[in-house]
């Protein structure tokens, strides 16, 4: 595993050298979560983010970017950065056209973990008379523990619907765990928080009145909670994992237990295209 003095350097080496050649644009943790071998892969999300919409900001992800579509797909599991490729994909229309994807990226979900979420750049169709209405994969696509995905189709989420939980895990903050103390993408308060709800949305999400998630939002998350032969429904003390223009939200959670499910309230949050978010829930698994 990264030292974690070092983990923050090498996060900073990936957005300051993108596209450079020097370092890659994601960081592989390396060890795997052991629960991955016993569950299927599967694509859980294809969400029609932004229609000719990417900003200039979006040529630190690919120079090309700047006025294309942008379409986020969340999977079930991590997929291996050796067998990714834009060719791996193919986009359907509503008249049944098929457009490629010209770029694919793990950017900006780049950390140790997060590389369920890959970015697709192209033209995959147009608002209202035809937007893209399915992602298949193609290619020889693996997860990062061996899982094949070829053949795998998932229906497009439209334009105008808003983001929606996609995957949830939970987590302790243990002595290996790569420990990010502050700065974007920080981690929760190690002392504070007895277990950690990474919520991964179905594309990037910012509160309703444009800025970060913070602390308006947090009586709007709630966390389905087992303790002992209880359960309990509680709401995290603090978010964590912000300020990195991404999909994954940390839940710190002040109460031990084991979280079953995590569900937002709807109208907190809002995607690049300022949709709102529907009320969402997702079940939780363990990441270990």
């Amino acid at each position: 595993m990264i030292a974690k003095n070092l983990r923050p350097i090498l996060l900073t080496l990936v957005v300051l050298l993108v596209g450079c050649g020097q370092v890659p644009d994601y960081i592989l943790s390396d060890t795997l979560p052991p629960v991955d071998k016993t569950r299927k892969a599967k694509m859980l999300s294809a969400f029609f983010g932004l229609d000719d919409g990417l900003t200039q900001r979006a040529r630190l992800i690919w120079r090309k970017a700047p006025g294309k579509d942008g379409m986020p797909i969340v999977f079930s599991h991590e997929i291996d950065p050796a067998t990714l490729d834009a060719t791996d994909f193919q986009v359907k229309t509503q008249k049944g056209e098929i457009r490629e994807v010209e770029f694919v990226s793990y950017k900006p979900a780049v950390e140790e973990y997060e590389l369920r979420t890959l970015l697709l750049i192209g033209k995959y169709g147009e608002y209202p008379d035809n937007e893209p209405v399915e992602v298949e994969i193609v290619g020889e696509l693996k997860t990062r523990d061996g899982q094949e995905m070829k053949g795998q189709k998932i229906a497009v989420t439209p334009l105008l619907e808003g983001p929606f939980i996609s995957y949830a895990e939970y987590f302790k903050i243990d002595d290996e765990y790569p420990y990010v103390e502050k700065g974007n993408g920080c981690d929760c308060p190690k002392a504070e928080t007895a277990v950690v709800v990474r919520a991964v949305w179905s594309g990037g999400v910012r509160s309703k009145e444009g800025k970060e998630l913070g602390d308006a939002e947090l009586k709007h998350f709630h966390v389905k909670l087992l303790v002992a032969n209880d359960t309990i429904v509680v709401n995290p003390f603090q978010l964590a994992d912000l300020g990195d223009n991404e999909n994954n939200i940390d839940l710190c959670i002040k109460q031990a237990g084991i979280p079953i499910s995590v569900r937002a309230d709807e109208k907190i949050a809002i995607d690049p295209n300022d949709d709102l978010n529907p009320d969402t829930e997702r079940e939780i698994i363990s990441r270990w």
